[in-house]
Protein backbone atom coordinates (compact mmCIF):
# COMPACT_ATOMS: atom_id res chain seq x y z
CA UNK A 1 0.00 0.00 0.00
CA UNK A 2 1.25 3.89 -0.27
CA UNK A 3 0.51 6.77 0.80
CA UNK A 4 1.60 9.95 3.08
CA UNK A 5 1.64 9.72 6.93
CA UNK A 6 -0.99 12.03 8.57
CA UNK A 7 2.43 13.65 10.23
CA UNK A 8 3.69 14.35 7.32
CA UNK A 9 0.90 15.89 5.32
CA UNK A 10 -1.86 15.71 7.46
CA UNK A 11 -4.31 16.31 4.65
CA UNK A 12 -7.50 14.57 6.58
CA UNK A 13 -9.83 16.97 8.35
CA UNK A 14 -10.50 15.66 12.00
CA UNK A 15 -14.07 14.93 12.57
CA UNK A 16 -14.86 16.86 15.61
CA UNK A 17 -18.19 16.59 17.90
CA UNK A 18 -18.40 12.46 17.55
CA UNK A 19 -16.88 11.75 21.34
CA UNK A 20 -20.28 12.88 22.63
CA UNK A 21 -22.37 10.17 19.77
CA UNK A 22 -22.72 7.12 21.62
CA UNK A 23 -24.19 4.10 20.53
CA UNK A 24 -27.46 3.79 20.80
CA UNK A 25 -27.68 -0.16 20.68
CA UNK A 26 -25.92 -1.51 23.44
CA UNK A 27 -24.77 -4.86 23.62
CA UNK A 28 -25.93 -7.18 25.92
CA UNK A 29 -23.91 -8.28 28.82
CA UNK A 30 -24.82 -11.73 29.00
CA UNK A 31 -23.07 -12.31 25.45
CA UNK A 32 -20.03 -11.34 27.44
CA UNK A 33 -17.95 -14.36 27.53
CA UNK A 34 -14.49 -14.31 29.50
CA UNK A 35 -12.61 -17.06 31.14
CA UNK A 36 -10.14 -16.59 33.62
CA UNK A 37 -6.80 -19.21 32.45
CA UNK A 38 -3.92 -20.02 34.48
CA UNK A 39 -0.86 -21.11 32.74
CA UNK A 40 2.13 -20.64 33.43
CA UNK A 41 5.52 -19.28 31.34
CA UNK A 42 6.58 -22.74 30.15
CA UNK A 43 3.12 -23.40 28.70
CA UNK A 44 2.96 -20.38 26.88
CA UNK A 45 6.11 -21.00 25.04
CA UNK A 46 4.77 -24.78 24.10
CA UNK A 47 1.84 -22.88 22.01
CA UNK A 48 4.29 -20.79 20.56
CA UNK A 49 6.19 -23.62 19.38
CA UNK A 50 3.38 -25.43 18.06
CA UNK A 51 1.66 -22.70 16.40
CA UNK A 52 -1.25 -22.58 18.81
CA UNK A 53 -0.86 -18.78 19.53
CA UNK A 54 -1.63 -15.99 16.53
CA UNK A 55 -0.33 -13.15 16.31
CA UNK A 56 -2.81 -10.46 14.43
CA UNK A 57 -1.67 -8.03 11.71
CA UNK A 58 -2.74 -4.64 13.24
CA UNK A 59 -0.04 -2.02 13.31
CA UNK A 60 0.70 -2.38 17.06
CA UNK A 61 3.93 -4.64 15.93
CA UNK A 62 5.58 -7.67 17.76
CA UNK A 63 9.76 -7.08 18.56
CA UNK A 64 9.02 -2.82 19.27
CA UNK A 65 10.81 -3.56 22.65
CA UNK A 66 14.10 -2.53 23.43
CA UNK A 67 16.72 -5.09 23.61
CA UNK A 68 17.13 -3.68 27.50
CA UNK A 69 13.42 -3.32 27.73
CA UNK A 70 13.08 -7.36 26.96
CA UNK A 71 16.09 -8.24 29.34
CA UNK A 72 14.38 -6.79 31.82
CA UNK A 73 11.04 -8.53 31.54
CA UNK A 74 13.11 -12.09 31.40
CA UNK A 75 14.88 -10.42 34.59
CA UNK A 76 10.99 -10.10 36.20
CA UNK A 77 10.79 -14.30 35.25
CA UNK A 78 13.86 -14.97 36.28
CA UNK A 79 13.07 -13.06 40.12
CA UNK A 80 9.28 -14.21 40.15
CA UNK A 81 7.80 -10.80 40.13
CA UNK A 82 3.93 -10.67 39.11
CA UNK A 83 3.80 -9.59 35.29
CA UNK A 84 0.32 -7.84 33.75
CA UNK A 85 -2.33 -9.96 32.78
CA UNK A 86 -2.71 -11.25 29.09
CA UNK A 87 -5.48 -11.17 26.77
CA UNK A 88 -6.04 -13.32 24.20
CA UNK A 89 -9.15 -14.40 21.54
CA UNK A 90 -10.38 -17.94 20.96
CA UNK A 91 -11.21 -18.39 17.21
CA UNK A 92 -12.99 -20.90 15.92
CA UNK A 93 -9.83 -23.94 14.93
CA UNK A 94 -9.51 -23.24 19.30
CA UNK A 95 -6.14 -20.94 18.27
CA UNK A 96 -5.57 -17.60 20.66
CA UNK A 97 -4.90 -14.80 19.14
CA UNK A 98 -3.44 -12.13 21.06
CA UNK A 99 -4.81 -9.12 21.70
CA UNK A 100 -2.94 -7.53 24.83
CA UNK A 101 0.35 -8.61 25.87
CA UNK A 102 2.08 -8.82 22.21
CA UNK A 103 5.75 -7.50 23.24
CA UNK A 104 5.96 -9.99 26.24
CA UNK A 105 4.96 -13.00 23.84
CA UNK A 106 7.61 -12.17 21.13
CA UNK A 107 10.04 -11.49 24.03
CA UNK A 108 9.27 -14.94 25.57
CA UNK A 109 9.56 -16.26 21.23
CA UNK A 110 12.92 -14.32 20.72
CA UNK A 111 14.96 -15.24 24.36
CA UNK A 112 13.66 -19.14 25.04
CA UNK A 113 12.77 -20.14 21.45
CA UNK A 114 15.37 -18.59 19.52
CA UNK A 115 17.94 -19.42 22.37
CA UNK A 116 16.89 -23.04 22.67
CA UNK A 117 19.89 -24.37 20.69
CA UNK A 118 17.69 -27.84 20.40
CA UNK A 119 14.51 -26.40 18.12
CA UNK A 120 16.40 -24.07 15.64
CA UNK A 121 13.81 -24.77 13.52
CA UNK A 122 11.25 -22.18 14.65
CA UNK A 123 9.25 -20.37 12.45
CA UNK A 124 9.29 -16.87 14.49
CA UNK A 125 6.37 -14.36 14.80
CA UNK A 126 8.25 -11.52 15.77
CA UNK A 127 10.53 -11.18 12.69
CA UNK A 128 13.84 -11.92 14.75
CA UNK A 129 16.87 -14.51 13.55
CA UNK A 130 18.99 -14.19 16.04
CA UNK A 131 18.17 -15.05 19.73
CA UNK A 132 18.22 -12.29 22.43
CA UNK A 133 21.16 -11.86 24.82
CA UNK A 134 20.31 -11.12 27.98
CA UNK A 135 21.69 -7.00 28.67
CA UNK A 136 21.72 -4.09 31.30
CA UNK A 137 20.61 -6.54 34.26
CA UNK A 138 19.69 -4.65 37.02
CA UNK A 139 19.77 -7.54 39.84
CA UNK A 140 20.77 -10.21 38.27
CA UNK A 141 23.72 -9.04 36.53
CA UNK A 142 25.71 -12.49 36.47
CA UNK A 143 23.69 -13.30 33.29
CA UNK A 144 24.36 -10.00 31.82
CA UNK A 145 25.76 -11.65 28.08
CA UNK A 146 23.84 -14.70 28.29
CA UNK A 147 20.80 -16.37 26.02
CA UNK A 148 18.26 -18.90 26.97
CA UNK A 149 20.81 -22.07 26.45
CA UNK A 150 23.78 -20.91 29.03
CA UNK A 151 21.20 -20.20 32.02
CA UNK A 152 21.47 -22.77 34.51
CA UNK A 153 19.03 -25.24 34.16
CA UNK A 154 17.33 -24.23 37.35
CA UNK A 155 17.27 -20.46 36.40
CA UNK A 156 15.15 -21.64 33.68
CA UNK A 157 12.97 -23.61 35.34
CA UNK A 158 12.18 -20.53 37.56
CA UNK A 159 11.05 -18.85 34.67
CA UNK A 160 9.32 -21.67 33.04
CA UNK A 161 6.71 -22.10 35.84
CA UNK A 162 6.32 -18.47 36.52
CA UNK A 163 2.14 -18.51 36.73
CA UNK A 164 0.51 -16.43 34.83
CA UNK A 165 -3.25 -15.12 34.28
CA UNK A 166 -5.30 -15.12 30.99
CA UNK A 167 -8.18 -13.47 30.15
CA UNK A 168 -9.64 -16.04 27.64
CA UNK A 169 -12.34 -14.10 25.10
CA UNK A 170 -14.82 -17.10 24.17
CA UNK A 171 -14.83 -18.16 20.49
CA UNK A 172 -18.90 -17.66 20.86
CA UNK A 173 -18.88 -14.11 21.87
CA UNK A 174 -20.05 -11.55 19.14
CA UNK A 175 -17.92 -9.04 17.48
CA UNK A 176 -19.59 -6.38 18.47
CA UNK A 177 -18.74 -7.15 22.05
CA UNK A 178 -14.95 -8.20 21.27
CA UNK A 179 -14.58 -5.01 19.28
CA UNK A 180 -15.95 -3.28 22.58
CA UNK A 181 -13.73 -5.33 24.68
CA UNK A 182 -10.57 -4.68 22.95
CA UNK A 183 -11.17 -0.66 22.69
CA UNK A 184 -12.04 -0.90 26.48
CA UNK A 185 -8.39 -2.38 27.63
CA UNK A 186 -6.71 -1.04 24.89
CA UNK A 187 -6.00 2.29 27.37
CA UNK A 188 -2.25 2.25 27.89
CA UNK A 189 0.88 3.10 25.66
CA UNK A 190 0.38 3.56 22.23
CA UNK A 191 -3.53 2.80 21.67
CA UNK A 192 -4.88 1.34 18.53
CA UNK A 193 -7.22 2.99 16.39
CA UNK A 194 -10.81 1.84 15.48
CA UNK A 195 -9.44 0.50 12.32
CA UNK A 196 -6.25 -1.27 13.68
CA UNK A 197 -9.00 -2.89 16.23
CA UNK A 198 -11.61 -4.30 13.36
CA UNK A 199 -8.15 -5.53 11.73
CA UNK A 200 -7.71 -7.55 14.96
CA UNK A 201 -11.08 -8.78 14.28
CA UNK A 202 -11.89 -10.00 10.99
CA UNK A 203 -8.19 -11.22 10.03
CA UNK A 204 -8.84 -13.43 6.96
CA UNK A 205 -10.73 -12.78 3.37
CA UNK A 206 -12.76 -9.78 4.90
CA UNK A 207 -8.83 -7.95 5.67
CA UNK A 208 -7.75 -9.23 2.35
CA UNK A 209 -10.60 -7.84 0.06
CA UNK A 210 -10.22 -4.62 2.61
CA UNK A 211 -6.63 -4.12 1.28
CA UNK A 212 -7.66 -4.22 -2.29
CA UNK A 213 -9.54 -1.09 -1.97
CA UNK A 214 -6.23 0.94 -1.25
CA UNK A 215 -3.40 -1.62 -2.42
CA UNK A 216 -0.85 0.17 -5.14
CA UNK A 217 -1.14 -3.85 -6.40
CA UNK A 218 -4.86 -3.05 -7.56
CA UNK A 219 -6.35 -1.12 -10.41
CA UNK A 220 -9.35 0.38 -7.88
CA UNK A 221 -6.00 0.59 -5.14
CA UNK A 222 -4.47 2.78 -7.47
CA UNK A 223 -7.59 4.68 -8.73
CA UNK A 224 -8.15 5.55 -4.81
CA UNK A 225 -4.91 7.02 -4.68
CA UNK A 226 -5.03 8.85 -7.43
CA UNK A 227 -8.24 10.18 -6.14
CA UNK A 228 -6.95 11.40 -2.97
CA UNK A 229 -3.70 12.54 -4.44
CA UNK A 230 -1.66 9.66 -2.31
CA UNK A 231 -2.46 11.89 0.80
CA UNK A 232 -4.08 8.95 3.25
CA UNK A 233 -2.20 7.47 5.57
CA UNK A 234 -1.46 3.75 5.55
CA UNK A 235 0.82 4.11 8.53
CA UNK A 236 -2.37 3.51 11.22
CA UNK A 237 -4.25 2.03 8.60
CA UNK A 238 -6.17 5.32 7.76
CA UNK A 239 -6.29 4.11 4.40
CA UNK A 240 -8.59 0.76 5.45
CA UNK A 241 -10.49 2.93 7.69
CA UNK A 242 -11.64 4.88 4.32
CA UNK A 243 -11.99 1.80 2.85
CA UNK A 244 -14.47 0.36 5.49
CA UNK A 245 -16.42 3.58 5.45
CA UNK A 246 -17.20 2.81 1.56
CA UNK A 247 -17.98 -0.47 2.14
CA UNK A 248 -20.22 -0.45 5.03
CA UNK A 249 -22.18 2.51 3.70
CA UNK A 250 -22.81 0.74 0.40
CA UNK A 251 -23.83 -2.68 1.89
CA UNK A 252 -25.81 -1.70 4.76
CA UNK A 253 -27.19 2.14 3.40
CA UNK A 254 -27.24 4.80 5.23
CA UNK A 255 -30.90 4.08 6.27
CA UNK A 256 -29.39 1.19 8.23
CA UNK A 257 -27.16 3.80 10.59
CA UNK A 258 -26.79 3.56 13.78
CA UNK A 259 -24.40 5.32 16.11
CA UNK A 260 -22.03 5.23 16.61
CA UNK A 261 -19.44 5.16 13.54
CA UNK A 262 -17.36 2.26 15.07
CA UNK A 263 -19.83 0.26 15.88
CA UNK A 264 -21.67 0.59 12.23
CA UNK A 265 -18.31 -0.16 10.51
CA UNK A 266 -17.82 -2.81 12.58
CA UNK A 267 -21.33 -4.22 11.24
CA UNK A 268 -20.10 -3.38 7.88
CA UNK A 269 -16.95 -5.40 8.08
CA UNK A 270 -19.21 -8.44 9.18
CA UNK A 271 -21.27 -8.34 6.20
CA UNK A 272 -19.09 -8.48 3.13
CA UNK A 273 -19.84 -11.04 0.94
CA UNK A 274 -17.79 -14.22 0.69
CA UNK A 275 -18.43 -14.89 -3.24
CA UNK A 276 -15.68 -13.94 -5.42
CA UNK A 277 -18.31 -12.44 -8.02
CA UNK A 278 -20.06 -10.18 -5.69
CA UNK A 279 -16.32 -9.20 -4.18
CA UNK A 280 -15.06 -8.42 -7.80
CA UNK A 281 -18.46 -6.53 -8.18
CA UNK A 282 -18.04 -4.51 -5.39
CA UNK A 283 -14.48 -3.62 -6.27
CA UNK A 284 -15.24 -2.55 -9.63
CA UNK A 285 -18.08 0.06 -8.82
CA UNK A 286 -15.81 1.70 -5.96
CA UNK A 287 -13.06 2.01 -8.87
CA UNK A 288 -15.69 3.70 -11.34
CA UNK A 289 -16.48 5.92 -8.59
CA UNK A 290 -12.73 6.76 -7.51
CA UNK A 291 -12.51 7.65 -11.46
CA UNK A 292 -15.75 8.91 -11.89
CA UNK A 293 -14.96 11.43 -8.70
CA UNK A 294 -11.12 12.38 -9.84
CA UNK A 295 -13.10 13.04 -13.27
CA UNK A 296 -15.77 15.54 -12.15
CA UNK A 297 -13.26 17.20 -9.03
CA UNK A 298 -9.68 16.98 -9.49
CA UNK A 299 -7.15 17.69 -7.09
CA UNK A 300 -10.29 19.07 -5.01
CA UNK A 301 -11.42 15.49 -4.95
CA UNK A 302 -13.60 14.84 -1.57
CA UNK A 303 -12.70 18.37 -0.28
CA UNK A 304 -14.83 21.35 1.18
CA UNK A 305 -14.31 23.86 -1.59
CA UNK A 306 -16.48 26.49 0.08
CA UNK A 307 -15.75 28.61 3.75
CA UNK A 308 -12.31 26.99 3.89
CA UNK A 309 -8.63 28.24 4.03
CA UNK A 310 -7.41 24.67 3.67
CA UNK A 311 -8.73 21.94 1.48
CA UNK A 312 -8.29 19.02 3.41
CA UNK A 313 -9.96 15.35 2.60
CA UNK A 314 -12.98 14.97 4.18
CA UNK A 315 -14.55 12.01 5.37
CA UNK A 316 -18.40 12.50 5.40
CA UNK A 317 -17.59 13.92 1.74
CA UNK A 318 -16.00 10.87 0.84
CA UNK A 319 -18.40 8.91 2.41
CA UNK A 320 -21.32 10.35 -0.12
CA UNK A 321 -19.47 10.78 -2.79
CA UNK A 322 -17.97 7.27 -2.78
CA UNK A 323 -21.30 5.35 -2.42
CA UNK A 324 -23.25 7.52 -4.54
CA UNK A 325 -20.88 7.34 -7.56
CA UNK A 326 -20.70 3.78 -7.11
CA UNK A 327 -24.52 2.57 -7.49
CA UNK A 328 -24.70 5.21 -10.68
CA UNK A 329 -25.37 3.13 -14.09
CA UNK A 330 -22.64 3.88 -17.00
CA UNK A 331 -25.72 5.97 -18.65
CA UNK A 332 -25.86 7.66 -15.17
CA UNK A 333 -22.38 8.43 -14.95
CA UNK A 334 -22.31 9.65 -18.97
CA UNK A 335 -24.96 12.07 -17.85
CA UNK A 336 -23.30 13.41 -15.12
CA UNK A 337 -19.78 14.07 -17.02
CA UNK A 338 -21.52 15.94 -19.75
CA UNK A 339 -22.67 18.47 -16.55
CA UNK A 340 -19.63 17.91 -14.52
CA UNK A 341 -19.05 22.11 -14.70
CA UNK A 342 -22.48 22.74 -13.71
CA UNK A 343 -22.54 20.23 -11.12
CA UNK A 344 -19.44 21.09 -9.64
CA UNK A 345 -21.03 24.45 -9.07
CA UNK A 346 -24.23 23.42 -7.51
CA UNK A 347 -21.98 21.10 -5.42
CA UNK A 348 -20.23 24.36 -3.94
CA UNK A 349 -23.46 25.63 -3.69
CA UNK A 350 -24.60 23.03 -1.39
CA UNK A 351 -21.61 23.75 0.86
CA UNK A 352 -23.67 27.06 1.40
CA UNK A 353 -26.38 25.42 2.85
CA UNK A 354 -26.03 25.56 6.55
CA UNK A 355 -28.01 22.24 7.19
CA UNK A 356 -25.42 19.91 5.19
CA UNK A 357 -22.56 22.26 5.98
CA UNK A 358 -23.54 21.04 9.57
CA UNK A 359 -23.61 17.42 8.47
CA UNK A 360 -20.28 17.13 7.29
CA UNK A 361 -18.90 19.27 9.88
CA UNK A 362 -19.64 18.65 13.24
CA UNK A 363 -20.87 15.36 14.91
CA UNK A 364 -21.01 13.67 11.62
CA UNK A 365 -21.80 10.60 13.44
CA UNK A 366 -24.86 11.23 14.45
CA UNK A 367 -27.88 9.83 12.93
CA UNK A 368 -29.31 13.17 12.10
CA UNK A 369 -26.40 14.15 10.45
CA UNK A 370 -25.81 11.28 8.34
CA UNK A 371 -29.52 10.96 7.30
CA UNK A 372 -29.08 14.93 6.42
CA UNK A 373 -25.63 14.88 4.17
CA UNK A 374 -26.57 11.70 2.49
CA UNK A 375 -30.19 12.97 1.44
CA UNK A 376 -28.99 16.69 0.51
CA UNK A 377 -26.25 14.60 -1.62
CA UNK A 378 -28.49 12.66 -3.76
CA UNK A 379 -31.10 15.44 -4.22
CA UNK A 380 -28.52 17.18 -6.11
CA UNK A 381 -27.21 14.56 -7.60
CA UNK A 382 -30.58 13.26 -9.15
CA UNK A 383 -30.70 16.68 -11.14
CA UNK A 384 -27.54 15.40 -13.25
CA UNK A 385 -28.60 11.83 -13.30
CA UNK A 386 -32.41 10.61 -13.50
Amino acid sequence: MAGYSIEEKNDIEIEEGNENVKNEIPFDPNDISINIVPRTIGQIVDMLRYGEILIPSYQRLPNLWSEKKKSRFIESLMLSLPIPLFYFDESEDKKWRVIDGLQRISTLEHFIILGDEQNQETKTISGNKQPLILQDLEFKTEFNGKKWSNLPRDVQRRIETNQVTINLIGKGTPDEVKYNIFSRINQGGEELTAQEIRTALFQGYRIDFIEKFVSDQTDAGKSFLKATNNSVSSKRQDDLDFATRFLSFYLLGYEEYEPDMDTFLTKGTKSIPTEPEQQEKILGNFQKAMDLSYNVFGKDDFRKTERVKFKFINKPLYEIISVKFAKLNHLQQEKLMQQKKNFRNDFSQLQQNDSFWDAITTSTASKDKVKKRHELFSDLLNKYTV
